[in-house]
């Protein structure tokens, strides 16, 4: 059987979770179709040119994470039921390790650029002067040294003032929840120089549409954003260094 389009092998570290992306992308992608049992464990290994052992524990993350299942004596097949369509490769290793950080990204991709839309539409002016405040303290720092813990606040701060202009307190009250609960993950992938200023950019982008009222360009823009965000954090969890991400656009 010939390797699947976009199928590579797989050379670096952390390859179970390498493969996990790859078999996650083809199952999503319709390469197989629910119900399809996958080929057996030699082929797929000899494809990804991974060894056994990880092409199991790769496969045991997709199980775990509800995208296959593992029939005794029949092999492993794509479930049935919902796309994969909001499905994140970071939820499906996070989950599957039981750590909530792929849950809350993923949770944060569905509402924040909705959120977005709504604030371009109903922000005041005083809440994009907020916006504009919180970006211009942001850009202060960016060449400075040392402190990207005190712009990473501000950064926090723009995100909460977007949801405060949605006019929706649930809204508000689930971006402070994330934020808190990520703060730790945040420092630790985001507070580079490059990527702090890849998130202002971001950030004008997002506020640009905002003053607009331009709803489909701010939910645009934030998704950008977010998919930035999980780049990175995905790269680190396959082992890669630099801001070469594995979701489909640069980093935050």
């Amino acid at each position: 059987m010939d390797r699947p389009t976009g199928l590579q092998p797989i050379a670096r570290s952390r390859i179970s979770h390498q493969a996990v992306i790859q078999l996650w992308r083809l199952i999503r992608d319709g390469y197989w179709s629910p119900g399809e049992r996958l080929p057996p464990e030699r082929e797929l290994a000899e494809q990804l040119q991974v060894s056994r052992g990880s092409l199991r524990e790769a496969l045991r993350i997709l199980e775990v994470a509800g995208v296959v299942e593992s029939r005794q004596g029949d092999g492993t097949f794509v479930r049935e039921g919902p796309g994969l369509g909001l499905l994140s490769p970071l939820a499906v290793i996070f989950g599957a390790s039981g750590d909530l950080v792929g849950d809350l990204l993923e949770v944060r991709m569905i509402v924040e650029p909705q959120i977005a839309a709504r604030a371009a539409v109903r922000a005041t002016a005083d809440e994009i002067a907020e916006m504009n405040a919180a970006v211009a303290a942001m850009a202060s720092l960016l060449d400075r040294e040392g402190v990207a813990l005190e712009a990473l606040e501000h950064d926090r701060a723009f995100h909460r003032a977007v949801a405060r202009a949605s006019h929706n307190e649930v809204a508000v009250r689930v971006i402070e929840l994330i934020n808190q609960t990520l703060q730790e993950v945040r420092r630790h992938f985001v507070a580079s120089t490059e990527r702090l200023r890849r998130a202002h950019e971001r950030h004008l982008e997002i506020l640009a549409a905002i003053e607009a009222h331009d709803a489909p360009g701010a939910s645009a823009a934030m998704t950008r954003h977010l998919t930035e965000i999980e780049g990175y954090i995905l790269s680190e969890a396959l082992g890669n260094q630099g801001d070469a991400t594995a979701t489909g656009e640069g980093g935050r």
